[in-house]
């Protein structure tokens, strides 16, 4: 090989490893919403105790998770909204906890707490109302509440919940008081709780124009919340 080769040869090879070490590195692959959501599948429920300094590996997952579905912000809704009609019940547990989590504004996000719009799986958590299992119901229900004036449509299966539902009626008394004004058609089934004890009477009282109209603030009812989604 001549000389003149020779240096175009050399300085062939440096400019291909000059482009290759300034080359951005190959993004990964975005998991899909829902693909992300289906890693809820399996997660144990109710939600373990915040105040542990330390999380367990599953706890761990779990934050990762809600990490990223927020960082989706309103793209992972309808896909949330669709696995709450998964046949797995542990699965529709884990999503009516994610769309409380998400749109509640009380989890610890890494950013601090924040909430996202959950509105678009209103129908979706009015149908797990009726769901078989108490926890899907309970916690469907609270998820509703956060989404607070915009969620009136869900007072008459709110309202059921609270008549027929033994389980439920601390999940239904916090929608309704979110719900606030719109929810003003709840205050017959909610009278009779108040014949039914000091703690019933408590749990309905106090004055605050904004929530006044249901049920006062029912300020007991909301010191348990979010606790009422952990064991």
């Amino acid at each position: 090989m001549s000389v003149p080769s020779l240096n175009s040869f050399v300085l062939g090879l440096i400019f291909v490893a000059s482009s290759a070490l300034c080359a951005e590195p190959t993004a990964q692959p975005e998991i899909s919403a829902d693909a992300l959501v289906q890693q809820l599948r399996g997660l144990p429920t109710p939600l373990s105790g915040m105040s542990s300094p330390t999380l367990t590996p599953v706890e761990q997952k779990r934050h990762e998770i809600y990490e990223q579905l927020h960082d989706m912000g309103s793209e992972c809704v309808p896909p949330l909204a669709r696995a709450l009609r998964d046949p797995d019940v542990n699965m529709r547990r884990n999503v009516a906890l994610a769309l409380g989590v998400l749109g509640g504004g009380w989890w610890q996000f890494e950013t601090g707490p924040a909430k996202i719009p959950t509105r678009a799986a209103l129908p979706a958590l009015i149908e797990a109302l009726q769901d078989r299992d108490q926890d899907v119901r309970a916690w469907s229900a609270q998820a509703i509440g956060d989404i607070g004036p915009e969620a009136a449509a869900a007072v008459p299966s709110l309202i059921r919940l609270l008549r027929k539902d033994a389980h439920s009626p601390i999940s239904a008394f916090i929608a309704l008081m979110d719900i606030g004004p719109a929810a003003r058609e709840a205050l017959p089934a909610l009278k009779p709780y108040l014949s039914r004890g000091p703690d019933a009477r408590l749990w309905l009282a106090g004055g605050n124009s904004t929530h006044g109209a249901v049920c006062g603030p029912i300020r007991h009812l909301f010191a348990l919340r979010p606790a009422v989604r952990f064991a």
